[in-house]
């Protein structure tokens, strides 16, 4: 067997035995899946060693005809994603393992161990019509997901709408590559890459389409309304693996493929996608400053942080996409760290609301640990793996002259710190509450992910050149790009300097904030939420006008009766019309009905009459 085929294999065997698995065989189905997601990531590690000394694993097999083939290929961008994919999986694989509220274990498992499979499906694929097939099992599996996390109404109201939101963009996504594959001639994404696309016509058309995949896959705004309910309504080792690891990773890659691989953009596309990655990261962070549900602030920093990953890759240039990169899977480690920590915090309280929780360090110091360091990571701090990552960023933008949207995500960094010292304070500091006495430290399968993955921060900080010359510098050479700037290394320069003074604005903030709110942490964003403009916002916000996808559900009782009543109308037209008329002419016709021969004779002739006189004035006798 191919062993480019092994990371889609295993975990889609695995699946298939979790659900032959008896309810009474206790850990089996944990045990399985930890196996098999760990088998999957061995062999992810040596497709990538192989893709990165140069020898790409490629796979391709006839398929769905018409010349489409069913093509995978490990490059280095690839192979990058892929090990990122399969290690989420494996960490919360054995995070879940002592996690009680992720619903039917059988069913979660499952759920996990096809997904891993399809991620890899999707990362491998080189041909476009095998990525849509990936990638919309994806969205089967995530609507799963998420109808089964919970037993209430609430989570299947979620799916449904993570489910919609994503049918219709992938609708676009399907359109798109059907598009670019026509005018390609082929969808092979290494035989185009090889001559590119440019934004002419109908090119211009399909990269607009696929790029409304990507960026719905990536959660940015307006396409991530899903992602803060499924907080709220599902669990925490799910919101660790789909939305902070999975759908960030594959729609940051999508957008890089198209983006860079696939078509030459120009200048307007580089604006374009510049300032939606700002306007993502803004709006998104200001709603995650409101928040006072642990997990639902970090879903809108999930989305906030795809912003900045957009912008990096919208820079167009070699250090502003490494730093997207970067971004993407740094913002995978830290963002599925934090989902862990709070579904720690849930499960040693029962509760993720801000105002019942404080005091929990002393309690929970492991998690706390953890926490601080991926908050501090996320926040941009030196010298953890966020700020090498957003300091490519910052630099790649200011290369473009854009020098608004460089103070745009500056901001988004001050805000973003500003929250985080909010739930910090909230959760972990303070005075604990008299219910949460007895409170102790999660399990150790529940904190060993969590450690791993600080880890990880720390390493990829102060060891930057790991993955930057492992990683990053390889993937942007399966781009078919040359950098000349060093993507490592931590510079006195004005961009260090720019993060001191954002972290001293952010704690300035943050004590202003907890003056007003009387010393209570949780109401230390009241002075931004309740500012006089801004109230009335985030009070539309709260009633979800800004929601495309609430507002579109709104109105379909009255336009499905405005619908109803157009069926109706073209229903009179067509069906009681005719049978009222021929009726009529029925009931006038009886009167000729005589049984007089000389009658029906003298009605033969006048109609041939009429046939002679019609022919012969409408040109039918010459």
């Amino acid at each position: 067997m191919n062993q480019i085929l092994l990371p889609i294999i295993i975990p889609l065997a695995a699946a298939a035995l979790v659900l032959l698995t008896s309810d009474r065989a206790r850990y089996l189905k944990e045990l399985l899946a930890i196996a098999a997601s760990g088998a999957a990531l061995a062999a992810s590690v040596l497709i990538a060693g192989q893709a990165l000394y140069g020898a790409s694993p490629e796979f391709s097999s006839a398929w769905a005809g018409y010349g489409i083939s069913f093509s995978l290929k490990a490059d280095n961008l690839s192979s990058f994603l892929l090990l990122g994919t399969a290690f989420f999986s494996f960490l919360v694989a054995i995070y879940s393992f002592s996690f009680d509220r992720k619903g039917n274990a059988k069913w979660f498992y499952f759920n996990l161990l096809v997904t891993q499979a399809f991620s890899a499906g999707a990362a491998l694929a080189d041909n476009l019509v095998a990525l849509l097939f990936f990638w919309e099992g994806l969205l089967v599996f995530l609507y799963v997901f998420i109808a089964l996390s919970g037993s209430g109404q609430a989570s299947r109201n979620t799916a449904r709408k993570a489910f919609l939101i994503s049918a219709v963009t992938d609708l676009c996504l399907l359109a798109g590559v059907c598009i670019t594959g026509y005018i390609a001639g082929t969808f092979n994404m290494s035989a185009i890459a090889a001559d590119k696309l440019t934004l002419e016509g109908w090119a211009g058309l399909g990269y607009l389409l696929m790029l409304i995949g990507a960026l719905s896959k990536a959660g940015a705004v307006p396409f991530h309304t899903w992602i803060p309910d499924a907080a709220t309504d599902s669990n925490a080792p799910f919101m660790a693996l789909v939305p902070a690891a999975v759908d960030k990773l594959l729609g940051i890659y999508l957008l890089a493929r198209i983006s860079v691989y696939l078509f030459a953009l120009n200048g307007a596309a580089q604006f374009g996608l510049m300032a939606l990655g700002a306007l993502t990261l803004l709006l998104a962070v200001m709603m995650a400053m409101v928040q006072s549900d642990y997990k639902r602030l970090l879903s809108y920093h999930a989305v906030s942080q795809t912003g900045y990953m957009i912008l990096g890759i919208g820079t167009l240039n070699p250090l502003g996409i490494a730093g997207g990169l970067f971004h993407m899977i740094n913002h995978a480690v830290y963002k599925s760290c934090l989902f862990m920590t709070s579904g720690s915090v849930e499960r040693q309280t029962g509760s993720t609301e801000l105002p019942k929780l404080g005091g929990l360090a002393g309690a929970m110091p492991v998690t706390a640990v953890c926490f601080l360091i991926a908050a501090a990571a996320i926040s941009g701090i030196a010298p953890l793996n966020g700020f090498f990552s957003k300091e490519m960023i910052y630099a790649g933008t200011l290369k473009t002259g854009y020098t608004a949207f460089f103070f745009a995500a500056e901001l988004g960094s001050v805000l973003t710190l500003a929250s985080f010292l909010k739930l910090g304070h909230s959760v972990f500091f303070g005075k604990r509450p008299e219910s949460m006495k007895g409170t102790g430290e999660a399990p150790f399968s529940t904190l060993l992910p969590m450690l791993v993955l600080a880890g990880v921060c720390v390493a990829f900080g102060f060891g930057a050149r790991i993955p930057a010359d492992f990683l990053i510098a390889p993937s942007l050479q399966g781009l078919g790009l040359v950098h000349e700037e060093t993507l490592s290394g931590f510079h006195f320069n004005e961009l260090f300097w720019a993060s001191v003074i954002v972290i001293l604005v952010a704690l300035v903030n943050h004590m202003f904030g907890l003056a007003a709110g009387k010393g209570v942490p949780s109401k230390a964003s009241d002075h931004i939420h309740y500012a006089p403009g801004l109230k009335e916002l985030y009070d539309l916000a709260e009633r979800r006008v800004f929601d495309p996808y609430e507002q579109i559900m709104k109105r379909v009782p009255s336009a499905a009766g405005v619908l109803y009543r157009i069926d109706r109308f073209f229903d009179y037209v067509t069906d009681d019309v005719p049978s009222r008329a021929a009726d009529a002419f029925s009931r006038a016709s009886r009167r000729f009905h005589t049984g007089s021969y000389p009658l029906y004779m003298a009605l033969t002739a006048a109609g041939f009459a009429a046939y002679i006189l019609l022919t012969a004035t409408y040109g039918g006798i010459k």
